[in-house]
């Protein structure tokens, strides 16, 4: 009888086979540009962890299903020829149906393979990392699970490997994937879990927790070794790739032209400044961590940024975010990377603002890839960008400086006071460099350069004065050259084609 049931199974899992075949004959002549993955195993393979019923089940109708839908999405619209993990990475630019099932399709190519009939012990790369990430292996396991357990309603539980090439355990809502560009913080996974209750429902009903501590019985530690060290390899080959364009001093400064090209975007499309500002400031608390503080954090009245990195105190690197002339370097060094890459460079100038808009977006993207090759004291990139914010620091506070003493000259040392230290709340929001009491009365000052002016009409125009901006202080002090100063009112200044004008009248001192 033993007997007879062990041949009833054999010929139950050749059926089943073939059934899978046919069935997957009849996928393949479906699809017309995203495929089917084959199952690398029989449906009931996996029993220590799922039933025949529930894999058959899962993989006929909702992972075919995926694909199905991705491919009538798809087939609307001419996307041209594409790879789904293509899809994956930009999916921000589809529309929520191809979101979904592109997800679904990926997700689930991706679980087949992470799970095999075999029991295996983790090993090699993978246990290396988990154990130098987690502590120890146990507790990474302890880890996953409860990320599991909390994970509400239907999603995904990951295992990632970061751009430091750390591990971290994420969790996706519904078919998300953390290689995603709309997934913040995401990674590149190694390691899954579908939570979906299609997944696990038809064995153990509403026993997640058990169908969570099964799944360590078959996980395919080989092929997550394989993707950690395909991504390693790959983010080598990218580094080595990457050391050459952007490093090795090979980094030059912007001419005169280009430097006030972007300038006048800078002045003329804030927007421009504004999504480079806060790109970078992301950028720079992702890649210096522990050098970063938040407001008042490292002491009273200092503003939130990054301290301690080249010498103590605050660093000349949160001048980055708006500094049109490191903006320029960065564009060109990037566009050498586009380039070698096959791409077509990311332009700026002579555009229409809202394509500026967009070419910055994507230009901001690029930055955030490269990070942790641009932001290396290794990288010529960095190199530049630190002694161009050096210098452009040095000569603000020499013009601040000399402004200053002509102001003492001309006011007394006593109702002068000089506030422009770096990180200071009142210089950074207020934008005061310095305060000047006349006749009792308190005026607050920003000082800046400039070349030359022009009158027409009864105004003057203040030409050549570094980022234009509306300052809120009761005085606008222009040097020139550290050999004149020219002080107006601020009450009725305008900023008309990137550049300060104000009326005639409003010019107070002139100091030399």
């Amino acid at each position: 009888m033993k007997k007879i049931q062990e041949k009833i199974n054999i010929i139950t899992e050749q059926l089943i086979v073939e059934e899978k075949k046919d069935n997957q004959k009849l996928f393949l002549t479906e699809m017309k540009k995203i495929g089917i993955e084959k199952l690398p195993y029989a449906y009931s393979s996996l029993k220590q962890f799922i039933d025949a019923e529930t894999m058959e089940y899962h993989y006929n109708k909702h992972y075919k299903g995926y694909v199905d839908k991705l491919n009538s999405a798809l087939s609307k619209k001419d996307y041209g020829d594409l790879e789904l993990e293509d899809i994956i990475k930009s999916i921000g630019k589809y529309d929520k149906t191809i979101r979904n099932n592109a997800g679904g399709a990926f997700n689930h190519a991706l679980f087949w393979k992470m799970l095999s009939p075999k029991i295996q012990t983790p090993n090699g790369d993978i246990l290396d990392k988990i154990k130098k990430d987690f502590g120890t292996f146990q507790k990474f396991k302890i880890k996953f699970e409860e990320v599991c357990k909390d994970r509400f309603g239907s999603g995904w539980v990951w295992l990632v490997l970061t751009n430091r090439n750390t591990l971290k355990i994420v969790s996706t809502p519904n078919q998300d994937n953390p290689l995603m560009n709309v997934v913040e913080n995401g990674g590149y996974p190694v390691l899954g879990l579908d939570l979906w209750e299609h997944a696990y429902y038809l064995k153990y009903r509403n026993k997640k927790d058990e169908y969570i501590q099964n799944f360590w019985k078959c996980v395919n530690w080989k092929f997550v070794n394989q993707l950690l060290g395909m991504r390693l390899k790959k983010k080598m080959d990218e580094s080595v790739s990457l050391r050459k364009v952007l490093s090795e001093g090979k980094s030059e400064k912007c001419g005169r032209d280009m430097n006030e090209a972007i300038r006048f975007v800078f002045n003329i499309n804030p927007k421009v400044k504004t999504i480079f500002r806060y790109g970078i400031e992301k950028i720079l608390q992702e890649i210096y961590p522990d050098n970063y503080y938040g407001q008042n954090e490292y002491g009273d009245d200092q503003m939130s940024g990054i301290y301690d990195l080249e010498t103590e105190g605050r660093s000349v690197i949160n001048k980055l975010n708006t500094n049109y002339t490191c903006f320029c370097i960065l564009l060109t060094d990037i566009n050498k990377v586009m380039v070698h890459e096959g791409n077509p460079e990311i332009k700026i100038i002579g555009l229409k603002p809202f394509e500026q808009i967009s070419e910055t977006k994507k230009f901001v993207k690029m930055l955030d890839e490269y990070k942790s090759r641009i932001f290396t004291p290794q990288s010529g990139t960095f190199q530049n960008l630190m002694a161009t914010l050096g210098i452009s620091h040095d000569i603000g506070s020499k013009t601040e400086d000399y402004a200053v003493v002509l102001l003492k000259k001309k006011f007394g040392d006593d109702n002068v006071e000089q506030i422009g230290e770096l990180g200071n709340k009142e210089d950074m929001i207020g934008g005061i460099d310095c305060k000047v009491t006349v006749d009792g009365k308190t005026n607050t000052v920003q000082i800046k350069p400039f070349s030359r002016i022009k009158q027409e009409d009864g105004k003057i125009i203040v030409l050549d004065s570094g980022q234009v901006k509306k300052y809120s202080t009761d005085w606008m002090a222009f040097t020139k050259k550290n050999k004149e100063i020219m002080i107006f009112s601020n009450k009725r200044a305008k900023i008309t084609h990137g550049v300060y004008v104000f009326p005639e009248e409003d010019l107070i001192y002139t100091l030399n």
